[in-house]
């Protein structure tokens, strides 16, 4: 069975090898389309996910979860292949619609196989460990990828998406060398919907700092990914050369993964709520700097800024909601913040595009800091509320 665990390693890493990932904004200008109609794509590519995570759970405790797995690779070979032959807007979105379904399908069925494999071989004591080495090699095929897909990108525009869906047709072979372990832990299930009717009445109901987490952490998560994508149309606009990119990128994932590997070392410093705090400051202040002072050694560092709060402080928030809220209804509230992010992404990086379209990225940046500052101000204040009870507790009391 440690066959199976390399096979899954692969796929890992293959299914992380994102070629094209550091030029995708450059390769929509290449077939005459812009940042706007990018962020479009990544909305509905959201909102593919987010409707498909319920029906992919199913899907992979029915399957077989190899099956499941090899039908989502199939799906990503089917979405890179139809943008990297795309002319339009429509086919372009239909194809991140479709990168959606592969993504929705992996979600949770690695994790379950792995899990399944420890456990037949009387290890699941090790799936920690095993599933972090697992994550950590991912991380590691996008910092190789993205140096990779930058060159590849100067030659030809295609070339990163031909390469990514080589990829992953070594991906499905990856995991359909894996041997079926016993069914031991099924997928996550995933109702979303449910989830968020359960939290908010859960909030609503004499918990206002549950609201408060909830509300930072959704903005700060959805700051990240927003910063993640405007920093191809910054470099453009500062002359960064595109080889540079994917140097920039993979540099900023290497240093973000190893501060995810031991941000549990600075937990103890301050509290939570402290460190969101600061954590949203900065990032505001990123996005201002940015537009203030246009010059490519201050952009990469506050470009950064991104990467290392995506990294650090999704533990931070998992620990402010695991610490006051009971076990019968954790489960759900931490479903509901990540269901959140996916929710506030939708509009605002349709509103973003269209500002980018109008005013440039710097207009993009400036709308950016802005809800990041008001919203997390709201978040943290509710935050510092205890609730209508004379205390917030572990049990939710």
């Amino acid at each position: 069975m440690n066959h199976n665990i390399r096979q899954i390693k692969l796929h890992t890493i293959c299914t992380n090898m994102l070629f094209v990932l550091p030029v995708i904004v450059l390769y929509y200008q290449s077939i005459g389309l812009g940042f706007r109609e990018f962020l479009i794509g990544e909305a509905f590519f959201s909102a593919v996910v987010l409707f498909a995570e319920v029906p992919s759970g199913w899907i992979s405790d029915t399957w077989r979860r190899k099956s499941t797995l090899i039908l989502g690779a199939f799906f990503g070979i089917c979405g890179l292949s139809l943008l990297m032959v795309a002319d339009n807007f429509w086919m372009a979105t239909a194809a991140q619609g479709i990168v959606g379904l592969a993504v929705a399908l992996n979600s949770g069925t690695n994790t379950a196989l792995l899990y399944d494999t420890l456990y037949e071989q009387g290890r699941a004591d090790d799936y920690r460990r095993v599933d972090g080495d697992r994550h950590s090699f991912g991380i590691y095929g996008t910092a190789l990828s993205c140096i990779i897909g930058a060159l590849l990108f100067s030659v030809d525009p295609k070339l990163p998406l031909l390469f990514d869906i080589l990829i992953m047709v070594v991906a499905m072979i990856a995991i359909a060398c894996v041997r079926e372990p016993k069914r031991h832990q099924k997928s996550v299930e995933k109702h979303v919907f449910r989830d968020l009717y359960e939290t908010m009445k859960y909030a609503l109901s004499g918990h206002p700092e549950i609201t408060g987490i909830i509300m930072v952490s959704t903005v700060v998560l959805c700051t990240t990914k927003l910063m993640l994508w405007a920093q191809q149309p910054y470099y453009t606009m500062i002359g960064i050369p595109v080889e540079w990119f994917g140097v920039i990128m993979a540099g900023s994932f290497a240093v973000g993964g190893m501060a995810g590997q031991f941000s549990h070392r600075i937990e103890h410093w301050g509290s939570n709520r402290a460190a969101l705090a600061v954590t949203a400051v900065i990032l505001s202040l990123a996005c201002f700097s940015l537009i203030i002072w246009p010059a490519a050694l201050l952009a990469v560092p506050m470009f950064l800024t991104g990467t290392l709060a995506y990294a650090t402080m999704t533990p931070r928030i998992n620990n402010a909601i695991n610490s006051r809220v009971g076990s019968e209804r954790r489960a759900t509230i931490l479903s509901t913040a990540s269901l959140m992010v996916h929710l506030l992404f939708i509009p605002t990086s349709v509103l973003v595009g269209y500002l980018s379209d109008h005013g440039g990225i710097t207009a993009s940046l400036w709308w950016i800091g802005a809800q990041l500052f008001v919203l997390s101000a709201i978040g943290l204040w509710l935050w510092g509320r205890r609730g209508y009870s004379a205390s917030s507790t572990i049990t939710g009391t």
